[in-house]
């Protein structure tokens, strides 16, 4: 069950320090679903810790050090949602690490110290205190932030292996429409015979496919930028009329005409990557046991400057 997810989620804690390589983009927010408990409660299962996961603590002082080094480089005007931030960014790291613990991904010390080496040689020894003075880093905390960035890494290369032998693809067609009852009305017309295309092209508000009527063409599961009309292309039966399905779009009468196992263009490999990487995060955030003190998080944000 899911129990926390809170503001703005990502790996921000990388994404402002470790301009030296290649980073981790940050992930989209969900909705808020909290596990909270009265304060005493709280102190008694967390401690001196702001938030458990899978009984993980996080410890304040954790939280304390990456904010500290997010704000200095931040232009936020809203600490408290500056401060969600952080603290979503050390979940998804906490679950992250896990994950690699359990699969045998975690990042060998040895890499670790041998990465370290190679930046110190590139920087200079002098240059390199200096930078990690300057991004608020002590050489541990450094060494532990270096860690998950690889063990990151290591897990998204992991969940998204199998999209370089190729993924089920599926091809669907659909006609957006402004009003739930317009749906209604295309989905009588189709089932009483009238061209698919034809009503796409003379009814359809999606100006991108109306002139092919309607074709959305062959996309994964998750690629789709409306995911609830990506899940109905995976899950209707083919050539069944489907709707209206709502999106912040409008309402869509939805077609499914192929899925087929397809390789993958190159051109669309990152995206489809980050994007089931982040389905694959988002699946694990539902699935964790995560718990914190309502009240002393609000007053942790609070108190920032």
């Amino acid at each position: 069950m899911r129990h926390l997810r809170l503001g703005f989620g990502g790996f921000a804690a990388l994404a402002f320090c470790l301009s030296l390589m290649l980073l981790t983009p940050p992930l989209q927010a969900a909705d808020s679903d909290p596990q909270a408990f009265e304060t005493g409660e709280a102190e008694n299962l967390l401690g001196d810790a702001l938030v458990s996961v899978n009984g993980a603590r996080i410890e304040r002082a954790r939280f304390n050090a990456a904010f500290a080094r997010i704000a200095a480089f931040s232009t936020a005007a809203d600490p408290k949602a500056l401060a969600l931030d952080v603290l979503n960014g050390l979940i998804d790291d906490e679950l992250i690490l896990q994950f690699a613990i359990e699969n045998d991904l975690d990042a060998a010390a040895e890499a670790v110290e041998d990465e370290i080496e190679r930046l110190k040689d590139n920087m200079g020894a002098d240059r390199w205190d200096e930078w990690l003075m300057k991004n608020l880093y002590t050489p541990e905390q450094f060494r532990e932030e270096l860690r998950q960035h690889l063990v990151t890494l290591a897990v998204r290369e992991h969940v998204t292996a199998h999209l370089r032998e190729g993924a089920l693809h599926a091809r669907a067609r659909h006609i957006l429409v402004a009003q739930e009852s317009e749906a209604q009305l295309v989905i009588r017309r189709l089932r009483a015979g009238e061209n698919f295309a034809a009503l796409a092209a003379a009814l359809s508000l999606d100006v991108s496919t109306r002139e092919d009527g309607g074709d959305l063409g062959w996309f994964i599961r998750g690629e789709l930028l409306d995911r609830r009309l990506g899940e109905a292309a995976f899950s209707q039966d083919l050539g069944d009329i489907g709707g209206p399905i709502a999106t912040r779009l409008g309402y869509h009468v939805l077609q499914v005409i192929g899925r087929a196992e397809r390789g993958i263009e190159a051109g669309r490999l990152p995206y489809l990557i980050e994007t089931t990487f982040t389905l694959w995060l988002e699946a694990q955030l539902e699935a964790a046991d995560i718990r914190f003190d309502l009240e002393a998080l609000e007053s942790l944000a609070g108190a920032m400057p």
